[in-house]
C-alpha cells in the first residue's frame, strides 16, 4: 500500500519499456473519481469478469471485515485535493456491515484521518432483500442488544431494519452473480458514475504524446531499413574466429557471443 502511495520505492526498472498509449498517471487524477469499496473478499473474479472498473472508470478495493489501517490510509490519501468525488461502500445487510460502513472513515486509536472521506453507503438494505426475495440466515448478536441497536441507528439503519437484524442477516452472497453485478451497476448509475474525461489541456497533452510517438515510429522504421542495408554490406574481420579464441584466452569466463560483441564493438 505504501508503495502504491509513493511512500516507499517500488523495486524494478522501466528501462527499455515500450511506449504505452495510456496517459501516464499516478493515483486517481485523470484516471478515476469514484472508489468502490467492498467489505469482503471473494468477488474479485466476478467484478473483473464484469469489467466494472473499466466500464465505469472506478477503482475497486476490498477488505476482509472491519477496515485495517492500510485501507484507512488509502482512503485518506485518495480523498486529498478532491480528486476522489465519492467512495461507495458495499456491505452485507447485518450488524457488522453497518459497523464496517460506520467506522470506515472514522479516526480511532490506531489511525487518525487527515482528510474528510466522502463515504456513501450502497450496502444491501431490507428493501433490496424484500425486492429480490433474498434468503436470510440466523444471526447471533453478541453483547447488549440495546447498545447494538443504538449503533445501528447511528449508522443509518431504519427501525424495521433494526428489528430484522435482531436475529437475522443477509449476506451479499445471497445474490446470484448476475444480481450482484446488476445491483452494483444500478448503484453506480444512481450516484452518477460515468466515464472519466479530463480537462482540455490533459487531452491535448495525450494527443501530442501519441503523435510524437507515431512520428518517432516512422523515423525509426526508415532508419532501421537503412541500417539493415549497411549491416548487410559491412565487411567483417577475416580472422574473426582467431580473434574470438584470443578473447577467450584472455578471459576464460567470457562466452563466445560476448567475445564477438567485444570484437565488433572495438573494431576500427
Amino acid at each position: 500500500m505504501r508503495q502504491y502511495l509513493g511512500d516507499r520505492p517500488a523495486f524494478g526498472t522501466t528501462a527499455g519499456a515500450a511506449f504505452d498509449d495510456q496517459f501516464p498517471t499516478s493515483g486517481p487524477k485523470n484516471r478515476f473519481d469514484t472508489v468502490l469499496y467492498v467489505e469482503k473478499e471473494g468477488f474479485e473474479s466476478l467484478l473483473k469478469a464484469a469489467r466494472l472498473a473499466e466500464r465505469f472508470d472506478i477503482a475497486i478495493m476490498t477488505t476482509k471485515g472491519m477496515s485495517v489501517t492500510a485501507a484507512r490510509l488509502l482512503l485518506d490519501r485518495l480523498s486529498e485535493d478532491g480528486n476522489v468525488r465519492q467512495i461507495l461502500a458495499l456491505h452485507d445487510f447485518d450488524v457488522s456491515g453497518f459497523s464496517i460502513f460506520g467506522t470506515l472513515g472514522t479516526s480511532n486509536r490506531r489511525y487518525k484521518f487527515e482528510n474528510k472521506v466522502p463515504l456513501v453507503d450502497i450496502g444491501l438494505r431490507l428493501a433490496n432483500v424484500q425486492q429480490m426475495d433474498l434468503e436470510s440466515e440466523p444471526a447471533v448478536i453478541k453483547g447488549e442488544w440495546g447498545k447494538r441497536a443504538a449503533t445501528l441507528r447511528r449508522h443509518g439503519a431504519k427501525e424495521e431494519e433494526v428489528t430484522f437484524l435482531r436475529n437475522r442477516r443477509v449476506e451479499l452472497n445471497a445474490m446470484t452473480s448476475l444480481q450482484l453485478v446488476d445491483f452494483i451497476e444500478t448503484k453506480l448509475v444512481e450516484h452518477r458514475v460515468t466515464k472519466l474525461i479530463p480537462d482540455a489541456e490533459t487531452i491535448e497533452r495525450q494527443a501530442r504524446r501519441v503523435l510524437e510517438h507515431r512520428l518517432m515510429e516512422r523515423s525509426l522504421a526508415q532508419a532501421s531499413k537503412q541500417i539493415a542495408e549497411q549491416v548487410k554490406e559491412a565487411t567483417l574481420p577475416e580472422d574473426l574466429l582467431q580473434l574470438i579464441k584470443d578473447e577467450l584466452d584472455a578471459d576464460p569466463a567470457l562466452s563466445w557471443d560476448m567475445a564477438v560483441a567485444s570484437i565488433i564493438r572495438n573494431d576500427r
